[in-house]
């Protein structure tokens, strides 16, 4: 078996020049399966087509997405329709390949009265959420993949086993082969974007009994240490809030403290959705586990430290 990492750049409108999404294709003897597939565009066409060439003379039998996320699964319809290769999703994520401009409008859903309460104007989010739905239009949806609850397939005498990793989404998983797990977006180096906290925590501890874990973005592969420094980042980052809400603080003002800023360009919806998500999810983690509480439209933590 041979791993071959690949890194499948960003478009400019994304706003994060430089960086990627780690996509990876796994070869056997004679077949090849892919591991996420990167945002789709002319250049990135290209240089897919070239490493499918060079690993397996443009062989593709497979598609496996880790999350439904669209700079992960954004090549898989013209590579399907390019080698005929299945592509398969858990089914608690295939919401996100069926319409991802709903999904957009179901995240928002969830933010959006929270966020206003707390200070951020309507036109900001608005604006944020317009301009995601405009990349999302832009980037082709498989219309024909598979899901499943489990998943193992056979890699030519390897076993390619999926493995439940929520928390990033909640149809997050993993895929097993060998000793090591290609796990999207569930850990990274320096990464804190996670939609349930307590999901994510239980995740971590999965990902430490594997000695490579091969990571959605930026460095890879993780080691037992990276995800030991990953759990300490996501304490510091939940008592960074706690601070941040010591004296009473609205949503907004617990964002400004957190995050060194207060406003942000709207044709780089990111910037301000992502980290609010974040500190949503940061809330409703430290609120069920009793370190603050919310009244009005202030939040309150009785302690700076986890």
């Amino acid at each position: 078996m041979e791993i071959i990492p690949l890194v499948i750049p960003f478009p400019a409108e994304f706003g994060r020049a430089g960086k990627g999404t780690n996509s990876y294709l796994v070869k056997g003897s004679e077949k090849c399966i892919m591991i996420d597939t990167g945002l789709d565009g002319e250049g990135n066409r290209a240089y897919i087509n070239d490493a499918l060439k060079r690993a397996s003379g443009g062989r593709l039998d497979a598609i496996l997405l880790t999350h439904g996320h669209i700079d992960h699964y954004g090549l898989a319809s013209y590579l399907h329709q390019k080698t005929g290769a299945v592509i398969m999703i858990n089914d608690k994520d295939s919401c996100y390949l069926d319409a991802y401009e709903k999904s957009i409008d179901e995240w928002f859903v969830r933010i959006y009265e929270p966020a206003v309460e707390g200070g951020f104007s309507k036109k900001e989010l608005d604006d944020a959420k317009m301009m995601m739905r405009i990349v999302a239009r832009i980037m082709n949806a498989p219309k024909e993949y598979t899901t499943f609850k489990e998943l193992r397939l056979d890699l030519d005498g390897w076993t390619v086993d999926s493995i439940d990793l929520p928390g990033h989404t909640m149809g997050s998983v993993g895929y097993v082969v060998g000793d090591a797990v290609f796990c999207g977006d569930a850990a990274l180096d320096g990464g804190v974007n996670v939609l349930d906290l307590k999901e994510e925590f239980v995740t971590l501890q999965k990902l430490k009994i594997f000695k490579k874990v091969y990571a959605g973005h930026g460095k890879t592969p993780l080691g037992p240490q990276d995800l030991e420094a990953l759990e300490g980042r996501f304490i510091s980052r939940l008592e960074d809030v706690l601070r941040a809400s010591r004296q009473g603080a609205t949503l907004k003002e617990i964002y400004e403290k957190v995050y060194f800023e207060s406003t942000s360009n709207p044709y780089i919806p990111y910037r301000l959705v992502h980290p609010l998500n974040q500190l949503i999810s940061y809330l409703r983690y430290l609120e069920s586990e009793g370190y603050v509480a919310k009244s009005g439209n202030r939040w309150m933590s009785f302690s700076e430290k986890i």
